[in-house]
């Protein structure tokens, strides 16, 4: 009879085992899911906010270039003969009426010259003679006028031999204007024709900035455009001009499109001519709304920013259109009242609940 008593206490004991670990199996998984479930909906994420607003902003498109002397010109000599000093070299600086280069005429320059300085001696002579002939009445006028003519020839003839340098016997080239000698075509001891180019002298009073754009960018740029240059070291100090000439042609070499600024030099004391710069083009002014560059975010549907609601992160898609080094430009349906995430928000997804930390 003990035994029969035994017996049921252990099955008792068993029965409740089971129950209890049939609720272990199928109770608590539900009650885990109903605790995960509420947790996922308390959620939220500590960010930092800030009100935008519509603003007006330029719209600039970066690019780079070098520094150029102004308009080059060619020197030369107008008669023939030999270099006997070469005064500059390539890269030079030169102000104007420094002497160049020194030429020794062409000894059939000088022949030349000789001939029609006793020319014109000999005309002269001559129509005097006939003057004092006429005076006598032993000549007539028609004598006169034709020793008159052929005195104005023979002058002439005289200034044009002088013109060509057999005056003198050396010749000197002077600077024309404050500039840099950028090329030599001749050295000391050559002979050269007469207008044969000795070098090329661009001038320093205006430097020529050349800007590489891309072609399908430089339909955006017209002549007048204002434009920030500076060095690519030193983006802070700029000088500001404005765009002067944009040249229709890919450059074969850098496969952009040159576009030039002139600068006067009193205006860009730091740079000079080879100078690498970076430039600024004004491109126009937009209605855009400014944000912080860290706001915005790119996924694969595209560029897009949150904005705060009723303590719920909003998804607001925009287009970026200006781009500066601390905010963008976008356009978008933003809320004028409404916060926009400026720190976070890479946590963030729709509709998830935000913390906004002191602003």
């Amino acid at each position: 009879m003990k035994k029969k008593f035994v017996l049921a206490g252990l099955l008792a004991i068993a029965m409740l085992a089971g129950v209890f670990l049939w609720f272990r199996l199928h109770a608590a998984p539900q009650a885990d899911f109903d605790a995960s479930e509420k947790t996922a909906e308390d959620a939220s994420a500590l960010v930092k906010t800030q009100l935008v607003n519509r603003q007006s902003m330029d719209n600039d498109l970066m690019v780079f270039g070098d520094v150029a002397p102004g308009k080059l010109s060619t020197v030369s000599f107008p008669q023939a003969g030999q270099i006997i000093q070469m005064a500059v070299v390539a890269g030079q600086q030169v102000q104007q009426g420094d002497l160049l280069a020194l030429l020794a005429s062409d000894p059939g320059v000088q022949a030349s010259y000789a001939q029609a300085l006793s020319a014109a001696k000999f005309a002269g002579s001559e129509l005097r003679r006939n003057e004092e002939l006429l005076a006598l009445q032993l000549a007539t006028q028609s004598q006169v006028d034709a020793a008159r003519k052929q005195l104005q020839d023979a002058v002439s003839t005289l200034a044009a031999q002088k013109k060509l340098g057999g005056e003198a016997g050396v010749a000197k080239v002077l600077a024309p204007f404050h500039g840099v000698v950028t090329a030599l075509s001749a050295a000391q001891g050559d002979r050269v024709a007469a207008g044969v180019a000795l070098m090329q002298l661009g001038r320093l009073d205006v430097l020529r900035v050349q800007l590489g754009v891309e072609p399908a960018q430089s339909r955006l740029i017209s002549v007048g455009m204002p434009v920030a240059i500076s060095a690519v070291q030193d983006a802070a100090d700029s000088v500001t001009t404005k765009i002067s000439e944009i040249q229709n042609i890919v450059d074969p070499k850098t496969q952009l499109v040159n576009v030039i600024a002139e600068l006067p030099v009193k205006a860009a004391s730091r740079l000079v001519p080879g100078m690498h710069v970076q430039a600024s083009i004004q491109l126009d002014k937009k209605m855009l709304w400014s944000v912080p560059r860290q706001a915005v975010l790119n996924d694969e549907k595209g560029a897009y920013l949150f904005q705060v609601k009723a303590g719920k992160a909003l998804r607001i898609p925009v287009a970026k259109a200006v781009e500066n080094a601390a905010t963008f430009g976008v356009e978008g349906k933003l809320d004028p009242a409404l916060p926009v995430v400026v720190l976070g928000n890479y946590e963030l997804q729709e509709g998830m609940s935000v913390r906004e930390a002191a602003r």
